[in-house]
């Protein structure tokens, strides 16, 4: 892994453990005085780094920390790559309107405004509002959500790989979410679809909270069968509308683990 990469790994990883604490600066803080091997700081000034702690400000919902923070690296000054300098300053407009009051296109909360998915302006909204979405989920595994993330940022330009690697965060949430189910189903040298129409028609308990029939036929299995169209490089026209259903899937996915996790967090404690 590049060391650009790592650092963004590990800024994820903080920005995760900052939103569940609520303890934003402290956990930043921490990680920029990380002194590595080589008696390097290698995130004491990283605009990445920055970024991150801005969407930890965004999800716990200190939204004039966030925005401070967003036009810092929105800036000429900012993040070092043109792009991604663009995508900060998406943040920062979508932060602002949500101080205002405003309706935007937030496509996993109330405050949502139907688009047109046929467009590449919609396509674009919708990533960066699922990049957001997939930073908020506070109980994925940090593994899981780096895979997300790093995979929703390219979906744009590398729809195949994002879409793969979508398919391959599905597998590991069985994997977490039914580990005794998923080794048997490794041991018998079975694929993923398998071993999700077992858990489908077998098991009542999977996604218990919001549980929904259709939802487990059919969302997952999408996302199944459309990583393996990209990965065996099926004749498939990656248009707006095809990312962008493929997005609000892959979301719904991650959603529903999220509440599946905390319910059986909450039903141990009792």
């Amino acid at each position: 892994m590049s060391e650009w990469r790592n650092i963004w790994k590990k800024s994820i990883e903080t920005c995760q453990k900052a939103v569940m604490s609520r303890k934003v600066e402290e956990e930043f803080s921490n990680l920029r005085s990380t002194v590595e091997a080589d008696n390097t700081k290698p995130y004491e000034n990283d605009r990445m780094v920055d970024f991150e702690e801005g969407i930890a400000y965004e999800c716990i919902g200190e939204i004039d920390k966030a925005i401070d923070i967003y036009t810092k690296v929105s800036s000429s000054d900012g993040l070092p790559v043109k792009h991604w300098r663009k995508r900060a300053e998406f943040f920062l407009n979508r932060a602002k309107a949500k101080k205002d009051g405003k309706r935007y296109a937030d496509i996993f909360k109330d405050n949502f405004v139907r688009e047109d998915f046929t467009l590449e302006s919609t396509l674009e909204k919708i990533q960066w509002e699922a990049f957001y979405e997939l930073h908020a989920l506070t109980l994925i595994p940090s593994y899981i959500k780096y895979l997300a993330i790093s995979s929703m940022s390219r979906i744009d330009s590398e729809p195949e790989m994002a879409i793969v690697i979508f398919r391959t965060c599905l597998e590991d949430i069985i994997r977490v979410l039914y580990p005794a189910e998923y080794e048997e189903n490794e041991n018998n040298r079975k694929t993923l679809g398998p071993l999700l129409y077992n858990l489908f028609n077998n098991n009542d308990q999977f996604f218990t909270k919001g549980n929904n029939t259709d939802f487990k036929k059919d969302v997952c299995k999408i996302i199944k069968d459309r990583g393996d169209d990209a990965a065996h490089g099926n004749d498939i026209e990656y248009t707006p509308q095809y990312i962008c259903e493929t997005i609000l899937y892959f979301i719904g996915i991650l959603e529903k683990a999220e509440n599946e996790i905390w319910f059986r967090k909450t039903r141990v404690k009792k």
